[in-house]
């Protein structure tokens, strides 16, 4: 999968990481995807959350060691 942006939010905690999300997708066209980097574990439940909240479409998200990498496609 080749992302249309990379996010990284490495560094960051909750709720900064959703928060920048937030931000991106704001700037991003309809059916491009956006993959976000983090490192705060709690990412991977907020993520899931958010994107139900907001009618974003949840791709997937892969952990890689102490990284994980959310995929998400602007839907709206």
């Amino acid at each position: 999968m080749t992302p249309d942006r990379t996010l990284d939010c490495v560094g960051l905690f909750c709720p900064m990481p959703i928060i920048k999300t937030k931000q991106e997708m704001d700037t991003m066209k309809t059916g491009e995807v956006l993959e976000i980097l983090a490192d705060d574990p709690g990412f991977e439940k907020d993520l899931p959350e958010w994107c139900k909240a907001t009618g974003q479409k949840l791709i997937e998200i892969k952990k890689e060691g102490g990284l994980l990498k959310g995929y998400i496609t602007k839907t709206k």
